[in-house]
Parts: structure tokens; C-alpha cells; sequence
């Protein structure tokens, strides 16, 4: 079976399909059907945009049919203000509810995040969800001792941080690490990957906005981040998949407050060329 199939009865030869393919990979001429080239099996990299840019659905893919890829609503676009709106109104939480958060919302979560783009779309970002909160407070007491670790040691991140002021907060409250989120997502990828913080940085920024319209609020965990991925107790309570390493950790909870305005942000600098 070819891995690209055309209804002849329905195509209307517009050769979309062979434009759009990002390797060049299938073959047009005009008042003809597209057909894949003798390196397409090879060369796909299973992006999907030939099924998905069809105007009459009359291409399928062998490892998507087009059965399976579902229709853009009309219904649900959202306009240009709202989406500027989503975007500037999203927040970083440091307050949260003690209420959990549902399992399956964070497997919805995950499951709208993995359509964010991938370099060479490998799609090789992996999850892992904590919300026990045993294990929780567990990561959150070994920030206490990491703190030490970097103070002792004098590390870069004593430069970037006042670790005598962060380690009195933390003993007075062990909240600095997780803020008292009831969830925490960790993203990972096998080490050396040279996409893995790109690609679940982009992963990451999926689960943050979606949240956001879900109800829930996130706030990018750097410190448990540089944490999981430098001091062996932490990499340990962790406890990634041999040979993989941390690549991105986000706090996952309900907000404790609301937010009705959006604050200001610097001016970006443009470089026009």
C-alpha cells in the first residue's frame, strides 16, 4: 500500500497537497493526480499538513487516514482579540487551592499539549505527572538542602540568587520550590537530545495556555528544573527513565485568586532588516 492514497473520484487536482509538502515529497502536473515520489516512504517525517491542508479530504496518509484527522470548527475559532487577550492575560500562579487536580484534566492537558510542533516533528517529548503529595513535599524538603549545596559550593546560581534570603524563607515556610501546587509536570527526553528543551519548551507553552482556559493556572518551576537535573537526591525523587534527563517542569494547580487586568511589559526591541 502506498503510503500516500488519492480519491480520484473526489480530488479536483488543485495541487495543494504537493505545495504544501514540506520535503518536496509528492509529485504534480497540471490536469494530472498527485501521486508521492519514489522517496517519500523514506523521507516523510509524518508531519501531517498533506492530509490536512486537502480542500475535498481527498488525500489520505497511511499512518493517518484521513478518517482519523479530525475537521476544523468553524464555530471554534477564536477571534484575534480573544486569542490576544489569552495571551497576554495568562499568568504565572504562585497561590494555589489545596483541591487536586483531577487526573484526567491533566491527561486532557497532555493530550492537547503533544500537538505542539517538534523539531523534524519527532515527537519525542515524554511526561511525567506528580500529584502525590507525599512526593511533593519530598522534592520541596530536598530544595531545602540543595539551596545549602549551591551556598557551600558557591555555584553559578549563587550569582543569580540570594540564597541566604531564599533558604530563611524556606525554613520558615518550605514553599519556595512548588508554591504549594497539588500537581507538578515534569517533561523529560533522553539525554544529548538536541530538540529536547525546544521541543518541550514549546510542549510546556501548550500546557500553560491550555490550562488557562481550562480553569487551572501553572507557573514554570525553574527551580526544580536546575534542581532535577544537578543534585543527585532530587534527580533521584524524580526518578526519570534511565538515560533521560529533565527538560522542562511546570506547578499545575487551581488559582487561589483571580486576575482582572493584565499588566505592562517592556517595550520589545525590534531589530528591522
Amino acid at each position: 500500500m502506498d503510503i500516500i492514497r488519492i480519491n480520484r473520484e473526489t480530488c479536483t487536482q488543485c495541487g495543494i497537497c504537493a505545495e504544501e509538502c514540506p520535503g518536496f515529497l509528492i509529485s504534480f502536473a497540471a490536469n494530472e493526480f498527485p501521486q508521492p515520489l519514489p522517496r517519500t516512504e523514506k523521507d516523510c517525517i509524518r508531519c501531517g499538513h498533506c492530509v490536512a491542508v486537502c480542500p475535498a479530504g481527498s488525500l489520505s496518509h497511511r499512518d493517518m487516514p484521513v478518517e482519523q484527522c479530525l475537521p476544523i470548527e468553524k464555530d471554534l475559532i477564536i477571534s484575534a482579540l480573544q486569542c490576544e487577550q489569552l495571551l497576554k492575560g495568562r499568568r504565572s500562579v504562585r497561590a494555589f487551592q489545596k483541591k487536586a487536580v483531577p487526573r484526567e484534566a491533566i491527561a486532557h492537558l497532555i493530550e492537547i499539549a503533544r500537538y505542539a510542533p517538534t523539531g523534524h516533528n519527532d515527537q519525542e517529548v515524554q511526561w511525567l505527572a506528580i500529584d502525590s503529595r507525599e512526593a511533593l513535599e519530598r522534592i520541596e524538603a530536598i530544595g531545602t538542602d540543595w539551596i545549602r549545596w549551591n551556598m557551600k559550593n558557591q555555584t553559578p546560581l549563587s550569582s543569580l540568587f540570594d540564597l541566604q534570603e531564599m533558604l530563611a524563607m524556606q525554613e520558615k515556610s518550605p514553599r519556595v520550590f512548588l508554591r504549594g501546587a497539588p500537581a507538578l509536570i515534569v517533561t523529560h527526553a533522553v539525554k544529548n537530545n538536541p530538540m529536547g528543551l525546544i521541543d518541550s519548551s514549546a510542549a510546556l507553552s501548550y500546557l500553560d495556555l491550555a490550562a488557562n482556559s481550562c480553569g487551572l493556572g501553572t507557573c514554570w518551576a525553574g527551580l526544580v528544573y536546575f534542581m532535577a537535573n544537578t543534585f543527585p537526591p532530587a534527580t533521584a525523587a524524580v526518578a526519570l527513565p534511565e538515560g533521560h534527563a529533565a527538560t522542562g517542569c511546570m506547578m499545575l494547580g487551581y488559582n487561589k485568586f483571580q486576575y482582572p487586568r493584565i499588566p505592562t511589559r517592556k517595550q520589545p526591541p525590534i531589530i528591522w532588516r
